[in-house]
């Protein structure tokens, strides 16, 4: 039996192995040679072709895309954008509020806000993406509004609001008690109803053939809506006049413009003035049957005019009295006892007896404080929202409360609830307009 002893053994051992490069060995030492310069190299034709790739935080928001490649655009350090820059690299200089400030000069939130306002940078973070830079968290929000302090005494608006819906107060114009500050005198459930007599026969009306989004004008014409998605303005014209022309006189086919009163008697006056004229014969001629004024207005009895002259002072002083106490009357209240709009007028001759009516004042804007389009709403029926079909007073108030928002704007159920959604920090109606700063070669 052969014994070999440890000394013999060891000497397989080879003690040099360190010195000789295997495979796994060789592959590191290439790959720690060949990475590095790999880098290098490509860190150095980014430069070199002036990009800003390799040291930036991530794609910016979609509005500042065009400068994504100059980060000295923004990352200044400096309080002017153009004036000497941050002795530092760019990507490690701080983007300062007059680097925001040289492209959109925001207002401040409040004036009696008691907090210093802060950075733009700190609601507004870049390098996150193509978001929208509006789009903030609540919590900058609630920071103040969660208990809200003003430097003049109690805020005039809610003192702690918090999440929407749950710890979002009633909007205050469908507070109990809340009324329709308009004069206009209009009944949506009769206008709703079936069987609604139209220019041609009975018909049903839609809320879209009075309420139209102000954005419909505008794409129309080939363009977006540039400022709200809100109900333009019912217009007399536009809306009503199909189904009530104001027709005041049996033999004048055409309606007396919706106009102040002294425009109206103007249009009378010389409506009249030329219809005698071009039919002279009719100043002894007695109407005909068909009426184009309301019939619990007839005209009373007279021996026939003279002359012309009288026979238009006559006609004036009939159609005054169904234009003032009829047909004016049907939607607009008097603006005071002096000349009462349903009562009839003496002393037509004279500027004194025309009435005086009270201004409409229909709300175009129910919440000032937030902002709400109808444009993405336009799948939803009006029904849904607004209870028009069983209001039958002007004061009725037809606007959504929170709950009804909430149906969709809840957590869990899709739709968008941070305050942004309705609310914007800054009131853009008081930005001032900046001064240009940048040539178009400034962003290559």
């Amino acid at each position: 039996m052969r014994v070999r002893t440890a000394k013999q053994r060891a000497q397989r051992i080879d003690l040099d192995y360190f010195k000789h490069a295997h495979g796994l060995k060789r592959w590191r030492i290439l790959l720690s040679l060949a990475l590095p310069i790999a880098a290098i190299l490509w860190v150095s034709a980014l430069a070199a072709a002036g990009s800003r790739m390799p040291y930036s935080a991530g794609p910016v928001s979609s509005a500042h895309a065009f400068a994504e490649m100059r980060c000295a655009v923004c990352h200044t350090g400096s309080a002017d954008p153009r004036g000497p820059q941050d002795a530092r690299p760019a990507f490690r200089a701080h983007t300062s509020d007059a680097a925001c400030m040289a492209c959109h000069d925001a207002p401040a939130h409040a004036v009696n806000q008691t907090t210093t306002p802060q950075p733009c940078a700190t609601c507004h973070q870049e390098h996150r993406g193509r978001v929208r830079l509006a789009k903030t968290n609540d919590a900058f929000c609630t920071e103040c509004h969660g208990d809200l302090k003003t430097t003049h005494g109690d805020p005039t608006v809610a003192r702690r609001i918090g999440a929407f819906p749950d710890a979002h107060p009633e909007f205050a114009a469908v507070k109990s008690g809340a009324q329709d500050p308009g004069r206009l005198r209009f009944n949506h459930a009769v206008h709703m109803k079936d069987g609604l007599r139209g220019p041609a026969g009975p018909e049903k009306l839609q809320c879209g053939v009075c309420h139209v989004p102000e954005m419909a004008g505008a794409i129309a014409r080939g363009k977006r809506p540039a400022t709200t998605g809100l109900m333009a303005p019912v217009k007399f014209q536009q809306q009503c006049a199909r189904c009530h022309p104001l027709f005041f006189d049996e033999r004048i086919d055409g309606a007396a413009p919706h106009e102040k009163p002294p425009l109206v008697r103007a249009f009378v006056q010389q409506a009249l003035a030329v219809y005698i004229r071009e039919h002279p014969g009719d100043i002894s001629t007695p109407d005909s049957a068909f009426r184009r004024v309301p019939l619990n207005f007839p005209r009373p009895p007279e021996p026939p005019a003279r002359n012309a002259q009288e026979w238009v002072a006559r006609r004036i002083a009939a159609d005054e009295r169904i234009l003032w106490n009829k047909t004016c009357a049907e939607c607009h209240d008097p603006a005071s006892a002096r000349a009462p709009a349903g009562q009839a007028l003496t002393n037509v001759g004279a500027p004194a007896d025309l009435p005086e009516y009270a201004p409409s004042n229909v709300t175009k804007r129910w919440m000032p404080r937030a902002a709400f389009d109808h444009t993405p709403h336009l799948m939803v029926k009006c029904q849904g929202c607004h209870a028009a079909e069983g209001s039958t007073k002007t004061s009725d108030v037809l606007l959504p409360n929170q709950a009804t928002c909430a149906t969709c704007h809840a957590p869990g159920r899709g739709a968008e609830t941070r305050c942004f959604e309705c609310h914007a920090y800054h009131d853009w109606t008081k930005a001032h307009p900046v001064t240009p700063s940048y040539s178009l070669t400034d962003f290559k």
